[in-house]
């Protein structure tokens, strides 16, 4: 339509360039007459032979023919030449076209004459012929103005009749019309294209890369939406599931085997709520699952539990684990806070934790749930102490090269009511939460220093893991350096080993305890080694007698080459320092073979022997 409006514009112009050009037209078609009649003028009165004029009344009286606009006279008489105008009769025209002077010299060369002479007739006719055209021009151009702008209404009004509807046979720009209908479809297919890809940003926002669940941020919406008061829901749901097993496998068999363990209970969690409506699964940590069922009541909730603990339990069998997953259960009630029911159902948790292996609890009672809980775990370690309810298991690490010697280390495991097994990293968790994990600590050195009484000949040697709260408490290092003093045949067939990342948080300490088992003749040991260079800066200070390489970088060393050199790296510098260099996480024969090589002095895992009894 810009177009339009620029033509118009130029057919204006156009219009007025014509006007003027017209009467430029004119000039040069009047003026040769006008000069032709002022010849004629100076014949028909003979001005050449006129006598001098020599003053205004002589002058007047040729004036008085009304013939002349201009005239001036000279000759040798007048002191200065004589001139008369008139004004009144330089009109228009005049300024628009003017016509030069007729000169005119008397026969005997004296006398001068110039003028101008004006043609009443000849002006008229010039003025109605420029009025007509002038008139044509301007009925033109609003013509042109008129027909421009209905054009322009007529395109507009088609064009909008051409997009808008789709249904109509009459088409008269049919050019335009595919053109838009095509650019259309461009369009919608760009904009279906653009809102695929933000959904596919929002679902990537909300889920959990592992498992494909919805994250904790969509947990945490959904959650606040449902406890919202002009939210009337009835009868939802919310239960935390928690895998339990997750650090141990990542310690033991490597973080690819707890991945597959975390996806295997999502699969499991999965299948078992897909035939309940209204149920959303999220992963909202790394080891913990989140349910919201809305309009479900209590029944069916406890119908989803028993059977994810059937599922859970045949887990277990399958993959020979100590225990699967707990489920803690309650009710989510409109108005109240989303911190109020996470620890409602928390607490819930904390009891399946202790009633049995994959064990499910229900709580509905809205208690001080920070105070409940922490009295709750603080009577289960309470009672653990008192009854020394706990069971050691032990799993061997072999000697691979003579130069080394093989120990036995030690596991822990707590026992509830009816002997059920409480979850070990949860038993420390809360320990830690409740200020007793320094008693919890002791109780289970003491233990295993009256068994390695009992049981040790001499020559077999106990591995023990110190947790990363014990290894920082001052009062905890003093109780045990009397211990070990006290008992030093025991001192040295024991070995204390240290996970890498306690150690290097708090290095000053760590180097602490190193040197106090170097005193009491008690052997050290870092485990999970390898998780960085940085890791080598720990044998500088620390000095161990022992490095366990972390199970992630045994469980692909067949297939990964860079693994293989790092931890060949890691045994020549260890071996270097005249520290024993053990490999975790070992399952395959392969595996082994190919650390043999490499001159491992020792390894470890399910290959080799499972956890048992002591």
């Amino acid at each position: 339509m810009n177009d339009y409006r620029k033509s118009l514009w130029v057919s204006n112009l156009i219009v007025l360039l014509f006007a003027v050009l017209v009467t430029f037209a004119a000039k040069f078609i009047f003026n040769p007459l006008l000069s032709q009649q002022q010849e004629l003028i100076a014949k028909k009165l003979n001005l050449q032979d006129s006598p001098l004029i020599t003053n205004v009344e002589q002058l007047n009286e040729l004036v008085e023919h009304q013939l002349f606009d201009f005239i001036k006279v000279s000759n040798s008489n007048l002191p200065a030449p004589l001139v008369h105008e008139d004004p009144e009769l330089r009109r228009f025209f005049s300024y628009l076209s003017p016509v030069s002077s007729t000169t005119v010299i008397s026969n005997s060369g004296s006398q001068l004459i110039e003028f101008t002479i004006h043609n009443r007739q000849l002006f008229a006719l010039l003025t109605q012929i420029l009025f007509v055209i002038y008139t044509a021009l301007i009925i033109s151009a609003s013509l042109i103005n008129i027909v421009y702008y209905r054009l322009y209404r007529n395109i507009e009004t088609s064009l909008v009749h051409e997009i808008s509807d789709e249904q109509s046979s009459s088409r008269p720009f049919s050019k335009v019309s595919e053109q838009l209908h095509e650019q259309k479809r461009l369009f919608h297919k760009a904009l279906q294209n653009q809102e695929k890809q933000i959904t596919q940003l929002a679902r990537q926002v909300n889920m959990d890369n592992l498992t494909g669940l919805s994250n904790r941020h969509a947990f945490r919406k959904e959650l606040t939406e449902i406890l919202s008061e002009d939210n009337e829901q009835k009868h939802a749901i919310l239960s935390i599931i928690r895998a339990s097993e997750l650090n141990t496998i990542n310690s033991q068999r490597g973080f690819q085997q707890g991945d597959d363990y975390i996806v295997n209970i999502a699969n499991i969690i999965t299948q078992v709520t897909d035939r309940f409506s209204g149920v959303s699964v999220f992963r909202i940590s790394g080891s913990d699952f989140a349910l919201i069922a809305r309009e479900m009541n209590v029944s069916e909730a406890q119908r989803i539990a028993k059977e994810l603990k059937s599922k859970f339990d045949q887990y277990q069998n399958v993959n020979q684990l100590e225990s699967i997953a707990y489920n803690g259960i309650s009710s989510i009630i409109s108005g109240q806070l989303p911190e109020q029911v996470l620890a409602r159902t928390d607490m819930a948790l904390a009891k399946a934790q202790t009633e049995g292996i994959n064990s499910w609890a229900f709580e509905q009672h809205d208690h001080d749930e920070n105070q409940y809980g922490q009295q709750h775990w603080r009577n289960i370690i309470d009672s653990i102490i008192e009854k020394k309810a706990l069971m050691l298991l032990h799993q061997p690490i072999q000697a691979i090269h003579r130069n080394m010697k093989g120990y036995q280390e030690i596991f822990t495991r707590f026992l509830g009511e009816n002997n059920s097994m409480i979850p070990t990293e949860t038993v420390f968790a809360m320990a830690q939460r409740v200020d007793m994990s320094v008693k919890l600590e002791q109780l289970i050195l003491e233990t295993v220093v009256s068994q390695c009484r009992h049981k040790s000949d001499g020559s077999t040697r106990w591995g023990l893991n110190i947790t990363g709260s014990a290894i920082q408490n001052n009062n905890f290092i003093v109780w045990l350096e009397r211990l070990l003093l006290r008992e030093p045949n025991i001192a040295g067939s024991l070995i204390f080993e240290m996970q890498e990342e306690v150690l290097d948080c708090n290095l000053v300490a760590s180097k602490r305890v190193f040197d106090m088992l170097k005193r009491t003749g008690t052997r050290s040991a870092i485990c999970n080694f390898g998780k960085g260079i940085g890791s080598f800066r720990l044998f500088k200070e620390l000095k161990p007698d022992f490095v366990k390489i972390d199970a992630s970088l045994i469980s692909n060393i067949e297939r990964d080459s860079a693994n293989q050199q790092f931890v060949r790296m890691i045994i020549d510098v260890a071996h270097r320092m005249d520290c024993r260099v053990i490999a975790e996480g070992i399952e395959h024969l392969e595996q082994k073979q190919i650390l043999e090589n490499m001159y491992i002095d020792g390894v470890q895992g399910f290959l080799i022997a499972r956890p048992s009894p002591l």
